[in-house]
């Protein structure tokens, strides 16, 4: 296998670790050898060009993004009186996902992130701090990164459990909320199986106790709106207040880039501080250091991309999701879900098995625990002769590691 076409690393790496050896040289290496010692390191991280990776949220950006990008690496919108072109650039990108996203035409606001992780963790330290409250409802298909945030926040959770479609329960969730409910969490595309609540009817719910809704569709974001029939998810509807949307997944925005949406911008006054030296009085999340770079890349994404490219996408992706999962049934693999968005899942009995044989022959793919099911995403670097050498392979793994046919 070339170096363009990466496969799995050859060796596996303990994160964290540090080399005995290594020391800060007294002087500077030669240009010539960090740049090599440079192509070492990057060849061998997987490489999304050569569309073997299917474990992954994450994909090939769009030149465009990549080129703004860089021209920001420089900025820091922490302090934003020194970028006014980035803070500029920020607002419109907020502007234009909340039109997307049926963002009321005023009082709403938002801010580019590092990522769904920073989003979902603020939403619920905004809710927290306006409530005073310290529970949160939210589905036991939740991205553990509010596993993350409730550790942090020190809230407690309130645990709903999943329908048979991967789905949160609304009536759960109306007997879950309390006197001590600070939020409710509700997914558009779950991380295992692309499942979308239904946020309609807990929404309604939320509203009706009083109880903000944050939804988190990271992944979803860039996919749902442009598929006929989908389930609504966003803050149109009644009682969602927050959203995240990740532009470096679906967005085709380079890593890292998330935005958080709110309805209702005074939200932020509950985790502002003082920021008497820098050039404004008040900052606003977690991060002192902003990327600027992450707001012009999406910037750039959004207006490469605009409707007609987003769609075009989305519809792109669902006709090979369709192809893997119509392979993957002839192979006698059933999926756990039908597919909502370009995430599969197969029932399967070893799914580690065939995980680890995949990864040892470069393809990445992903497993998941309960229920014990083989999982693919399906990322616009995926194609046609991808999806194909996929199925050739899956079909190999599978005559090792059979699969349990379930009707």
């Amino acid at each position: 296998m070339t170096a363009r076409t990466r496969g799995a690393p050859k060796s596996p790496r303990v994160r964290g670790a540090v080399s005995p050896t290594l020391t800060l040289p007294d002087r500077p290496i030669p240009t010539a050898l960090l740049r090599r010692r440079l192509r070492e390191a990057v060849v061998e991280d997987w490489d999304f060009s050569n569309g073997r990776i299917f474990g992954s949220m994450c994909t090939q950006p769009l030149p465009e993004a990549v080129t703004a990008s860089r021209a920001f690496l420089t900025a820091n919108l922490g302090n934003p009186g020194l970028c006014p072109g980035t803070a500029r650039l920020e607002e419109e990108v907020v502007s234009m996902l909340l039109d997307l996203f049926h963002g009321p035409q005023f009082g709403a606001g938002g801010w580019v992130l590092s990522g769904g992780t920073e989003a979902n963790l603020t939403a619920l330290w905004m809710a927290r701090n306006a409530s005073h409250r310290n529970e949160v409802v939210l589905p036991e298909s939740a991205h553990f990164s509010f596993v993350k945030a409730l550790d942090l926040l020190q809230l407690e959770p309130k645990w709903v459990p999943l329908d048979a479609a991967g789905r949160s329960r609304p009536e759960e969730v109306r007997r879950a909320i309390s006197s001590r409910t600070a939020a409710v969490v509700a997914v558009a595309g779950s991380t295992e199986l692309g499942a979308v609540d239904p946020v309609r009817e807990i929404g309604e719910i939320a509203a009706d106790r009083g109880v903000p809704l944050h939804v988190d569709a990271a992944f979803g974001g860039f996919v749902l709106p442009w598929l006929p029939g989908a389930p609504g998810f966003d803050l149109g509807l009644t009682g969602v207040t927050s959203l995240t949307v990740d532009p470096h997944k679906m967005g085709l925005a380079p890593v890292p880039a998330g935005v958080l949406l709110v309805r209702h911008r005074e939200m932020s006054g509950s985790i502002s501080v003082a920021s008497p030296y820098l050039s404004s009085p008040q900052t606003t999340g977690l991060l002192g250091t902003r990327a600027s770079s992450a707001v012009a890349a999406t910037y750039a994404a959004l207006l490469s991309l605009g409707r007609q490219g987003y769609s075009a996408q989305a519809a792109r992706t669902l006709r090979l999701t369709r192809k893997l999962l119509e392979g993957g049934r002839r192979w006698g693999l059933e999926p756990v879900v039908e597919p909502t968005v370009n995430i599969v899942a197969f029932h399967h009995p070893n799914p580690m098995g065939v995980q680890t044989w995949m990864l040892e022959r470069g393809w990445d793919v992903s497993s998941i625990r309960t229920p014990s099911a083989l999982r693919f995403v399906v990322m616009p670097h995926a194609s046609d002769r991808s999806i194909s050498g996929l199925l050739r392979y899956l079909g190999r793994a599978l005559e090792r590691f059979p699969a349990s046919r379930r009707g």
